[in-house]
């Protein structure tokens, strides 16, 4: 529940000052359906006020080596960028930024399981932020047991929470009970257990904390409670067993708190724009991209196996040529098409005729194809070709050998040899074609070159697509930037019976010291079937992750995403093809994989200034076109007060509100949905 304070935003005059937050606004709205003015009906007084978006979260490199290997990044980032937030990662054993850098930041995250390293640092710096006005929301506790810090230091922070830490620690719970749980907020995806998990003893003050979970046991001889789960005003806290439940039976991860709403009212609830990268004109964006991996593999595809077709030259006639309505962005591997590395000269062709359709974008997936993008941020050509000697190259299989005889007797190109040693037969090896030495320039803008070379004139390469590992060094994406295209892949998200949660659901992106990946929006048909070796429908289960990523929130857009391979498999085929049928009779808005990279990349720009109390101005947003207001059934867009907007619909009780793509700024204004639907207009 909100307090009773005025939603961030605006300043409101002694006279509604004792109005909660929640009837503020349905007053506001009734009045201004009536065709009241805020100003005249409530006083109002506005200058423009900016919505901070951006979020700070500490966390520990000695137990969490990088950003993206945080507990925050994986299960905590998705969540808040679903909310709008921007996440700035900082390493709490470097230099913190002085307190007085932080005005852009709405709040501090942290998430610390493990004793640090020089708490007392921390925590200093954790009073002078939090005193300039920041939200602090703690997931575990601000300095984990076993840390020398003081008891009192600790508590000054909390205080900024509206808690106090008691000193005590329950372990033994099996006389605990549950006097209060708040089932919007605890008991998510998973229950809590009736062997209730070890707690900090933990004491509220003040009318502004909202207790989530609320805790009983004996003590002594007395009674003790404490609360687990809370947030107020100044933030948030749960306790380190009480946010997610690790199953270790099925290494499995689920929710115990719901962190949309957990992080929606620790860091502020107050009505605002949300810049969203799920739609576009008010539909859920639909975007699709290909990895050339196993390109020139022959298919065993019926029809396509006896004329020894590609699996490249299957893709093209079964799922690219048949589908001239929908986009897809093709990345072809230039090791592929280059004799030099092993390649074959003559899969180019394959290559002309896709770039010349006007449904694909010309994409690049590496020139050499890095398995492990970790081993070339400090490259060492020795160690790789020590590695290469050291490789046992797997001898031709039985269908190999057959595919080569009847090859030679067509006399068709023969495709490359897996006993080739500079050829990589798996990840085993740093990259698959290891005969040159790596070199940054050429894997990236070298790449994109020679794949646009095997385009039409003029049109040009604006995609990398990761390769291997998909985890680039900082490095490699700042080269892809500077060679002019944008990058995606990584993440994996699912969202199904096998992966039951959301925090399977990546984050928009993946932060690389100044640099950020953009995630895929789906996981591709490698993780369905357990790396290549089956089920291959195992792309059928697409399906559910794209149904529960669109309600009961939409958190992703609609992503097909698999690699050349597919033409290889009957069953893969008929998933790819399924999933494309299904593009069709869905309500979606197709786009190029680069269009949707960039929206992405965009995200992290917008800039959000509220103008009156139900207005606000949208700047620097770039690609991103949409922006989407949550907890919306009863609001619609006021067309007269807003300026550089197209329209807007409801989708899953939100508003998504379309921003008109030709305009630098846009001003949002929102009127009660009672009006419209009174005039016999639905908005």
């Amino acid at each position: 529940m909100a307090s009773g304070r005025p939603r961030d935003g605006g300043v409101v005059s002694s006279r509604a000052r004792w109005l909660p937050a929640p009837l503020l606004m349905i007053a506001a709205l009734v009045l201004w359906s009536a065709g009241w003015r805020p100003a005249a009906a409530l006083e109002i007084e506005f200058s423009g006020r900016p919505v901070k978006l951006d979020i700070i979260a500490l966390y520990d490199s000695r137990r969490e080596r990088l950003p993206h290997l945080t507990r925050i990044h994986k299960f905590a980032e998705m969540p808040l960028n679903h909310l709008g937030f921007r996440i700035t990662y900082q390493d709490v054993n470097a230099k913190l930024p002085p307190a007085q850098s932080l005005g852009r930041f709405r709040g501090v995250l942290t998430w610390f399981i493990e004793p640090l390293q020089r708490p007392d640092v921390m925590l200093d710096w954790l009073e002078q932020a939090l005193g300039r006005g920041l939200k602090y929301v703690v997931l575990g506790e601000p300095a984990p047991p076993g840390t020398d810090v003081t008891l009192g230091q600790i508590n000054r922070i909390l205080a900024r929470i509206g808690l106090e830490h008691r000193g005590d620690f329950v372990d033994l719970t099996w006389r605990v009970k549950v006097v209060d749980r708040d089932p919007d907020i605890v008991g998510f995806e998973r229950p809590l257990d009736k062997a209730l998990p070890g707690f900090p003893v933990m004491t509220a003050h003040g009318g502004d904390v909202e207790p989530h979970l609320i805790l009983e046991g004996p003590s002594g001889r007395t009674t003790t409670r404490s609360v687990v789960v809370a947030t107020s005003k100044g933030g948030g806290f749960a306790a380190s067993s009480y946010v997610i439940y690790y199953e270790p039976n099925t290494d499995r991860v689920r929710w115990i708190i719901n962190p949309f709403e957990f992080f929606a009212r620790a860091f502020g609830d107050e009505r605002r724009p949300i810049p969203d990268v799920t739609t576009l004109a008010g539909r859920r964006i639909y975007f699709s991209q290909i990895d050339g991996d196993g390109w020139n593999n022959v298919s065993d595809i019926e029809g396509h196996r006896e004329l020894q077709r590609l699996a490249a030259e299957v893709i093209e006639r079964e799922a690219i040529v048949p589908y001239p309505d929908l986009p897809v962005s093709v990345a072809l591997i230039a090791g592929d098409v280059d004799p030099a590395l092993g390649g074959q000269a003559t899969s180019a062709a394959i290559a002309r005729r896709l770039f010349a359709l006007p449904q694909v974008e010309v994409a690049s997936h590496t020139y050499t194809h890095p398995f492990d993008w970790q081993f070339f941020e400090n490259y060492d050509r020795a160690e790789e070709l020590r590695r290469v000697e050291q490789s046992q190259s797997p001898s031709l299989t039985l269908r190999e050998r057959y595919t080569r005889r009847i090859l030679e007797a067509a006399g068709r190109p023969l495709p490359a040899s897996s006993d080739d040693k500079y050829i990589a037969g798996s990840d085993d090896l740093p990259r698959t074609y290891l005969r040159l030495p790596f070199d940054l320039e050429h894997e990236t803008a070298a790449a994109l070159k020679a794949t646009e070379a095997l385009a039409p004139a003029g049109k040009r390469a604006r995609l990398y697509q990761w390769s291997g590992d998909t985890t680039p060094f900082p490095a490699a994406i700042n080269a892809v930037r500077r060679a002019g295209a944008r990058n995606i892949n990584g993440g994996d998200s699912r969202f199904d019976n096998e992966f039951p949660s959301v925090t399977y659901v990546p984050p928009i992106s993946r932060p690389a010291g100044a640099e950020r990946q953009i995630y895929a929006a789906n996981s591709n048909e490698n993780t369905y079937t357990n790396d290549w070796t089956g089920p291959y429908f195992g792309l059928f289960m697409l399906d559910k992750t794209l149904d529960n990523t669109d309600t009961p929130r939409r958190l992703k857009p609609f992503n097909l995403y698999y690699h050349m391979y597919s033409g290889e498999r009957a069953a893969a085929l008929a998933a790819v093809r399924h999933i494309l049928d299904r593009a069709r009779s869905d309500k979606v808005i197709p786009i190029a994989t680069s269009q949707n990279a960039a929206i992405a990349d965009d995200f992290f720009g917008v800039e959000v200034v509220q103008v009156d109390l139900f207005a606000w101005a949208i700047h620097r947003r770039g690609a991103l076109s949409t922006i989407r207001f949550d907890d919306a059934d009863q609001l619609a867009l006021d067309a007269l007060r807003s300026d550089g907007v197209l329209g807007a619909n409801h989708h899953a009780g939100s508003l998504y509100v379309a921003l008109d793509p030709a305009r630098e700024r846009s001003v949002v204004a929102l009127r009660s949905r009672h009006a419209d639907q009174a005039a016999g207009r639905d908005g």
